[in-house]
């Protein structure tokens, strides 16, 4: 089974809103009203293709209740601690003729010392039964910057993988914990090593750099271009088919869920990138949100290229 934290959900709300122009009067025709937040999402993508997830996180008020509800509706396991205040909504707002995204994200409940210390309880209690843990995601208020770091210790005291896909401080000192995997864009993997890559050579110097930190593999994602994943003694390049994009938030969120669920059934590596970059493509072809269609994924495997290089 996989294991998602969810720290920090929310409800995501999409506008359509073309010709979006700030300080203006839009009238939004269409909407997609979903469960969100990185954790979520992927939850969402492994129920999709068929697998168990169990997802644990913060709720708070009716929202807080909303979005557990939505994870129950896909057939994932839920336990969610109850916080005062209510969880977030984050707004995304499309303009479909100039090609922009606009997000507006709320900040959400605060987290207390208490409240925290009930998650990690039943988070430990969790690892008796988990393959991997995803670690994904901004925190809320009240978390520390080593809570990421803090679950990852706890898992490898079980000999349990962690994929950590976060950003910013969390995510430099989740690294210090050494997780299995981490998923950083280009813009992450550049402010981890404090440098603008600007290409192949510079985003594998980088990754080299951060395995040397502890962390088994890394798997930076290239958008459009692909991903690139570097090991220990080896690295591999993934090659997307050319799609049109409807969508591209989630597309990370479906990457992780793709080679979370691989690595949890102990196959190949080769296999973890085929699906994964699959996951990523599918859900740029919706407007929702961490959206993927099973048959069409592993349609799409068949159009990945990995490369090594």
């Amino acid at each position: 089974m996989i294991t998602t934290v969810v720290l920090n959900p929310a409800v995501d709300k999409i506008f359509f809103a073309d010709n979006f122009q700030v300080g203006g009067l839009f009238r939004i025709k269409e909407t997609i009203i979903s469960a969100g937040g990185k954790g979520i999402n992927v939850s969402r993508v492994i129920r999709t293709l068929g697998e168990e997830v169990l997802a644990l996180g913060f709720k708070g008020g009716h929202t807080g209740e909303w979005l557990v509800e939505q994870l129950k509706k896909l057939g994932a396991m839920t336990e969610f601690i109850e916080v005062e205040g209510e969880s977030r909504t984050n707004i995304n707002i499309i303009d479909r003729i100039n090609g922009t995204e606009t997000e507006v994200l709320e900040t959400g409940p605060f987290i207390t010392e208490k409240n925290i210390e009930e998650f990690i309880s039943i988070y430990r209690k969790a690892l008796d039964k988990t393959k991997i843990v995803v670690c994904s995601g901004g925190i809320p208020s009240g978390v520390k910057d080593d809570i990421y770091k803090k679950l990852i210790i706890e898992a490898k005291k079980q000999d349990i993988k962690v994929i950590l896909d976060a950003s910013g401080e969390v995510l430099k000192q989740g690294i210090e914990a050494g997780p299995y995997l981490i998923k950083p864009n280009l813009r992450e993997l550049g402010s981890l090593v404090n440098k603008e890559l600007e290409g192949i050579p510079d985003v594998l110097e980088a990754c080299r750099y951060i395995q040397g930190e502890g962390v088994e593999l890394v798997l930076a994602s290239l958008g459009e271009k692909g991903a690139i994943l570097v090991t220990k003694d080896r690295a591999f390049r993934v090659c997307v088919p050319g799609i049109k994009v409807v969508n591209t938030i989630g597309c990370g969120d479906s990457m992780v869920a793709g080679v979370a669920l691989v690595l949890a059934k102990g196959l190949d590596l080769k296999e973890a990138l085929r699906l994964g970059a699959a996951c990523g493509v599918n859900n740029a072809q919706y407007q929702g949100i961490g959206v993927v269609n099973r048959d069409e994924v592993y349609k799409l495997t068949e159009e990945i290229r990995i490369e090594e290089i």
